[in-house]
C-alpha cells in the first residue's frame, strides 16, 4: 500500500473554500495534505477520520528558509485550540485540526479578508492583473489592425488573435470572479459575516477547462492541417520550454527552502539555474535555426507546392514565345486556417513606350476557407474605380475592370473558392481570359 500520492489539483488561486472542503475530504478519504508545489498537491497516509481544515493567506519570502513572524504568530496562537500548521507556501498555509468541535480558527473575517487580498496582491493577483491588461492591449491592437487591415489580419494572424481571445477570457474569467468575491466579502466583512469563495471559484473551473480544451483543439488542428507552420510550432515549443524551466526552478527554489538553505544561497542558485536554462534554450533554437533549417518552410511553401516548376499562370503560358527577354519573377504569400493571401509576378525588364505593351502579369489568389468570409474579400479587394465586366469568358461568378487608366489592366475575378486579382501589360483576348479561368477557377 503507498504511503504517498501526487494529485493534479488546479482550483482558483483564491477559491480557500473549495481547497478546505478538498483537503477535509481527503483526510476522511485517509490522506493529509504534505506539500504544495503549483498544481501538484502531495498527500501521506494517514488514520481516515474527520478533520477541520483552515486556509490562510500571509505573503512571506520566498527566499526566506524560516516562516514569518507572523506565520510564526499565528501557528503558536492555533496550537493553543488544536491548530496545527501542516503546509505553508510563499503565500498560502494550511492548518488542521482533528478535534469533533474546535474553535474557529480565525473569528475576523475583516482581517481574514485584508490580509488575503494583501498576500495576493504580492503574487497571483499582481501577475493576474499584468498578463489581463497585456491580452486586452494585444486584443485592441488587433482590432485596430483588423478594421484597418482585415485580410492581412485573417490571413497572417487568425490564430494568434483566437489564441490571445481564449486566453484573455481565461484570465478574465479567474480574475474577474475574484474581484467580484473581493467586493461583495469587504462589504460583508464589515457587518461581520464571511462569504464563500466556492460559487466564483466553480465559474472559473469550468472556464478552464473550457480553455484547455480549445488550446489543445487548436494546437492540433494547426499542425494538422498545416504542417509546414513551423512558426507556430516554434512558439509552442518556447512556452513548454518556458514552463517546464520555470517550474524547474521554482522547485528548486522550494527544495533549498525546506532544507533551511539560507536566503542569499537560495537565491543565488535558483539565479544560476533560471541563467543556465535561458543559455541552454538560446543554444538550442541557435543552432536548430542556423544548421537544421528548422523554420525554413513558410506559410507560402505549402500552397505554392502545388506549383513546383514556379507560377501557376505564365506570360509565356498567356502569350506564347517572347523571345530572349529577362523576368522579374517573384511569389510569396500568407496562410491561416481561414483565409490565404498568395502573390505572383511575372514583370518584363525590358523598358517600353507608354503606347507599347508589357510582357507583365501579375496576380494577388485571396483563397476563402471560411465561407461567410468570401463577401468581406471581395468587397475589401474591389477598387473604388470599377466597373462590372461580363464573367463569362473568365469563367468566373462575377468579373471587374479597375477603371483608374493606368497602363496595366487590372482585372477581379471571383471564382467559388477564392477572389483573383490579377494584371495585364496588354489587352488580355477571349482565349487567355479562358485560361485564367480554367488556372485559378479550380484553385484550393
Amino acid at each position: 500500500m503507498k504511503t504517498r500520492k501526487r494529485t493534479w489539483k488546479r482550483l482558483a488561486f483564491f477559491d480557500s473554500g473549495a481547497t478546505i472542503r478538498y483537503l477535509e475530504k481527503q483526510a476522511r478519504e485517509g490522506w493529509v495534505l504534505e506539500n504544495v508545489f503549483g498544481i501538484w498537491w502531495t498527500f501521506r497516509r494517514v488514520e481516515p477520520r474527520t478533520a477541520h481544515v483552515w486556509v490562510t493567506y500571509l505573503d512571506q519570502d520566498a527566499y526566506e528558509p524560516q516562516p514569518s513572524q507572523q506565520v510564526e504568530d499565528l501557528a503558536e496562537l492555533g496550537e493553543h485550540t488544536g491548530w496545527k500548521l501542516t503546509v505553508e507556501t510563499p503565500t498560502m498555509q494550511v492548518f488542521y485540526n482533528w478535534s469533533a468541535h474546535p474553535l474557529p480558527m480565525e473569528t475576523d473575517p475583516v482581517a481574514y479578508v485584508e490580509g488575503m487580498h494583501r498576500a495576493l496582491k504580492q503574487g497571483a493577483l499582481r501577475v493576474y492583473r499584468v498578463c489581463f491588461g497585456l491580452t486586452l492591449a494585444i486584443l485592441l491592437l488587433n482590432l485596430w489592425s483588423f478594421l484597418e487591415l482585415p485580410l492581412w489580419v485573417l490571413s497572417t494572424r487568425a490564430e494568434w488573435v483566437l489564441e490571445d481571445l481564449l486566453l484573455f477570457v481565461a484570465i478574465g474569467a479567474e480574475l474577474v470572479p475574484y474581484e467580484l468575491w473581493h467586493r461583495k466579502a469587504k462589504k460583508l466583512a464589515a457587518q461581520g459575516e464571511w462569504l464563500d469563495t466556492g460559487p466564483w471559484g466553480k465559474v472559473v473551473r469550468w472556464v478552464l477547462v473550457a480553455y484547455v480544451v480549445l488550446w489543445l483543439t487548436g494546437i492540433v488542428a494547426t499542425l494538422v492541417l498545416k504542417p509546414w507552420a513551423n512558426a507556430r510550432l516554434f512558439f509552442l515549443v518556447t512556452a513548454l520550454s518556458f514552463g517546464i524551466g520555470w517550474n524547474l526552478v521554482l522547485w528548486m527554489r522550494d527544495v533549498l527552502r525546506r532544507r533551511k538553505a539560507s536566503w542569499g544561497t537560495n537565491e543565488l542558485v535558483t539565479s544560476a539555474l533560471y541563467f543556465f536554462l535561458i543559455m541552454a534554450y538560446t543554444s538550442v533554437i541557435t543552432f536548430g535555426y542556423m544548421r537544421l533549417d528548422w523554420l525554413s518552410p513558410m506559410a507560402a511553401d505549402g500552397w505554392w507546392s502545388q506549383f513546383p516548376d514556379g507560377l501557376p499562370l505564365t506570360v509565356e503560358q498567356l502569350r506564347g514565345d517572347v523571345g530572349d527577354q529577362e523576368f522579374w519573377v517573384s511569389r510569396d504569400g500568407e496562410e491561416s486556417l481561414v483565409l490565404g493571401q498568395y502573390q505572383g509576378w511575372q514583370i518584363t525588364e525590358e523598358e517600353t513606350g507608354p503606347e507599347e505593351d508589357m510582357d507583365t502579369v501579375m496576380y494577388t489568389v485571396t483563397l476563402v476557407k471560411l465561407p461567410i468570409l468570401y463577401d468581406l474579400c471581395r468587397d475589401e479587394m474591389l477598387w473604388a474605380d470599377h466597373e462590372q465586366v461580363d464573367a463569362a469568358p473568365w469563367l468566373a461568378q462575377e468579373a471587374y475592370r479597375k477603371t483608374d487608366g493606368v497602363r496595366l489592366r487590372t482585372y477581379l475575378l471571383c471564382y467559388q473558392d477564392c477572389v483573383v486579382e490579377i494584371a495585364f501589360g496588354w489587352e488580355p483576348t477571349q482565349e487567355q481570359m479562358q485560361l485564367v479561368g480554367e488556372m485559378f477557377g479550380g484553385l484550393q
